[in-house]
């Protein structure tokens, strides 16, 4: 959990659950058990408001991601979903129960993702991460590229295709700040899974909006606990696309991909086997760009 007191007006604060062991065995019989990597939920306040991006996965992390929210004392008016992978917003219930006058906003693009996300894949997510709400809450509807906090603009970027479809990421220009979503990952193996040399470049083209933006704080979807939010992320996002890219064309197998990038990246976190080569169930439907 970081804070970082950067404007008077707009502080953000961001909530890292940990890494969590999977349920079922490991699509690919290499790397470390079957685990999901660590995911962030991020806390935007003024002096009276809120807004929150993502809402992780369980209950249990609902609850205490609503827990962590209490103790800021705020408002929260808005959480707005950064795009349709479920570990993003299905732990929404808990927040909700604790503050119901919460608005959840999300794009037509995010919105479509999770219209056409398969009854399937969330039996499959059920068995993979005990404790998923009975019920899932969905966004509603925003077709707006922006919103405010406090009077403070809070820009939207359709970013495309990147670990998924019609992803997006924030940018709040007041105090220097992107929240990447699944754009961005800091120190932290990436969902290259599903990608083609294509939507590399498009995710790399993603990353190269957010470092345009300067920003003095970038927070991603996923990263490994402690690390710190800044710009260098992106840079270090951009070179593992870049590394596995170029790796997947001189190995041999998918054991010695995943063995190089580890040799690359020792000490990224969530080294697992089905972040490099995909889960059974895609999460992209074939032939989508």
């Amino acid at each position: 959990m970081v804070d970082v007191n950067s404007s008077k007006s707009l502080d953000v604060n961001v909530f890292n659950a940990p890494r969590r062991p999977a349920v079922g065995e490991r699509p690919f019989e290499m790397g470390p058990p079957f685990g999901w990597d660590p995911t962030t939920a991020t806390l935007v306040y003024g002096e009276r408001d809120a807004v929150l991006v993502d809402a992780l996965t369980t209950v249990a992390e609902g609850e205490a991601l609503a827990n962590w929210i209490a103790l800021h004392d705020k408002n929260l008016t808005t959480v707005y979903i950064t795009h349709g992978h479920p570990d993003h917003f299905f732990g929404l219930p808990p927040v909700l129960e604790r503050f119901p006058d919460a608005k959840v906003i999300a794009t037509p693009g995010t919105m479509e993702v999770i219209a056409q996300t398969p009854p399937e894949l969330i039996e499959f997510g059920r068995k993979m991460w005990p404790g998923l709400p009975e019920t899932i809450v969905l966004p509603e509807l925003y077709e707006s590229d922006t919103f405010t906090l406090e009077g403070a603009e809070i820009r939207i970027i359709e970013q495309g295709r990147t670990d998924g479809l019609h992803s997006t990421s924030l940018h709040v220009p007041s105090i220097g700040l992107v929240v990447g979503g699944d754009v961005l990952y800091n120190q932290c193996h990436m969902f290259v899974g599903e990608t083609t040399p294509a939507s590399r470049e498009n995710w790399i083209a993603a990353l190269d909006r957010l470092a345009a933006l300067d920003p003095k704080i970038a927070i991603a979807g996923h990263k490994k606990t402690g690390a710190p939010d800044t710009a260098e992320c992106i840079e270090d996002s951009k070179r593992y696309l870049r590394d596995f890219g170029r790796l997947q064309e001189s190995t041999t197998s998918e054991q010695e991909l995943f063995e190089e990038m580890g040799k690359l990246y020792p000490h990224w976190d969530s080294h697992q086997s089905w972040l490099m080569f995909g889960l059974p169930l895609k999460t992209i439907p074939e032939g989508a760009e």
